[in-house]
């Protein structure tokens, strides 16, 4: 049977299945697995016979291998959470080393859709180049802190702004601890590129995002003293919502500049990759 015990590498996570009662040798024939998804947790279903006999199994590029119950002789499943985008291997080994099967599989860039009241648009993210940002994004997506929100600043020819007040106009609650900038990843704030937005302290982003309504280069990393602004992902789907958003008017509303007139509203934000 497959236990409970680990070894972490680099970037390899072992489960370790050994002390066997001597029983007809186990053997993987295939793998299949379900849609994989960076950051969230995914199953493997090892198929083939004597399963319940002890091997080993051992997965790059995911972490928190954990077996899970219910296993038969002709299937176990084991889940883990894909943290590296590109490919990866999952591979049962006999407990004397030997490569049953090897499978990989590829984990692409995540994506979410933000639907709002004009419309939904497709973002991917770029956890290569920004991985604590998208990282951290994705946690907010993830707990739905983004729904009902609203866009609370716009500025044509610059930027959309939102993530931060919910549509009673409130701070939205469950912000967590602010991260380190990464602005300096090669990503440049291009028209319709998402960037976090921050206070003048460098490291203190924690939810609020922004569009770029155009290309902004001033916003870009320049120096160590002047680091600019972090972008972790681009519109790919939908880009024209963004342009419709733009042309609301704004005012200086509960005391803020460049407020929209009209409602600009985050239904959902959902990974859908």
């Amino acid at each position: 049977m497959i236990k409970h015990c680990w070894l972490f590498t680099v970037s390899l996570l072992l489960v370790s299945c050994g002390g066997g009662a001597g029983g007809s040798l186990p053997v993987v024939t295939d793998i299949q697995v379900d849609q994989l998804k960076y950051g969230q947790t995914s199953t493997f279903r090892l198929l083939g016979q004597n399963l319940t006999e002890d091997f080993q199994v051992s997965v790059s590029n995911c972490v928190g291998l954990t077996v899970l119950k219910g296993g038969s002789d002709t299937e176990q499943n084991v889940s883990c959470t894909p943290n590296v985008v590109g490919l990866g291997q999952i591979t049962p080994t006999s407990m004397e080393g030997v490569i049953m099967v090897a499978k990989t599989f590829e984990i692409p860039n995540p994506q979410i859709k933000m639907s709002t009241n004009f419309g939904d648009m497709t973002v991917e993210l770029n956890a290569l180049a920004a991985p604590l940002t998208v990282n951290n994004y994705l946690k907010y997506v993830n707990a739905n802190f983004y729904t009902n929100t609203i866009f609370h600043r716009l500025i044509p020819q610059f930027v959309a702004q939102g993530g931060w007040l919910s549509l009673g106009v409130t701070e939205q609650v469950g912000a967590g601890a602010p991260i380190a900038l990464e602005s300096n990843n090669g990503l440049k704030n291009t028209r319709g590129s998402i960037g976090m937005a921050r206070t003048s302290a460098p490291n203190s982003a924690t939810t609020q995002f922004y569009f770029n309504l155009t290309d902004n280069p001033k916003l870009d990393y320049q120096s160590e003293t002047a680091p600019g602004y972090a972008v972790f992902g681009r519109i790919i789907e939908g880009l024209g919502v963004l342009d419709v958003m733009a042309q609301i008017s704004t005012s200086t509303l509960y005391g803020l500049e460049n407020f929209p007139t009209s409602n600009v509203v985050i239904k959902s934000v959902v990974q859908t990759k």
